[in-house]
């Protein structure tokens, strides 16, 4: 019992530094996630003496499918259903103010590509999938969807500067990629699904209709 006590304790210090190192003053984006990531990987080695539970599991030739298929039914429904709703329910859209200067910069588009992909793609599927999903079971045992749930509002609350709107459809993107990770267990996929969709919004940004996700039913 003392040993499941200390390794939960070990779990929530573990998952609350990881959390803590992205306001860390120390750092700049993207590379604030670079050290996430890196702490990630050290502590999880240290804690397991493997990375197995991040789920680094190589892509099998069907799974090109899974991740397509994953990939158009989060775009379509979150872009087309799930976005205009909570914009109406929250009566104003989401802020992605902090885009509009890639609009028809192609060096700022590039520049963003490159950062997402570190920090949203890899670092954030890193840090609230795989490793919040390993720490989180340490602490809660196997309660799937505690987790889920969890590990998405830890997701949003960085967003914070996308408002009301903007955070809530982070919370719903937490919950999907959640779902994904537990579908797959495959953190491969998660970060591939994710790169994908926010590479359609830095490129709608970069040909200036980022109105498209401001739209009210």
């Amino acid at each position: 019992m003392k040993l499941l006590l200390q390794t939960k304790w070990i779990s929530l210090a573990l998952l609350a530094i990881s959390f803590l190192l992205i306001y860390n003053p120390l750092t700049k984006f993207p590379y604030t996630f670079c050290v996430i990531i890196i702490f990630i990987l050290i502590s999880t080695y240290l804690q397991n003496g493997d990375l197995k539970s991040l789920n680094f599991k190589n892509l099998k030739s069907g799974e090109i499918k899974n991740i397509l298929v994953s990939y158009l039914i989060l775009e379509l429904s979150v872009d087309f259903m799930i976005q205009p709703l909570i914009n109406w329910l929250c009566n104003e859209p989401a802020d992605y103010s902090t885009f509009e200067h890639i609009k028809g910069d192609t060096s700022q588009y590039l520049k963003w590509l490159y950062r997402m992909w570190i920090s949203a793609a890899i670092g954030e599927e890193l840090l609230f999938r795989a490793f919040a999903f390993a720490q989180l079971k340490n602490i809660f045992g196997d309660k799937k969807i505690l987790i889920v749930i969890l590990s998405a509002l830890m997701f949003c609350l960085p967003h914070l500067y996308q408002g009301t709107a903007g955070l809530i459809m982070t919370f719903v993107f937490g919950i999907a990629f959640g779902f994904l990770y537990i579908k797959f267990k495959n953190i491969w996929i998660n970060i591939i699904v994710h790169g994908l969709i926010d590479t359609v919004f830095l490129t709608l940004s970069y040909l200036g209709y980022i109105e498209f996700y401001q739209f009210i039913w």
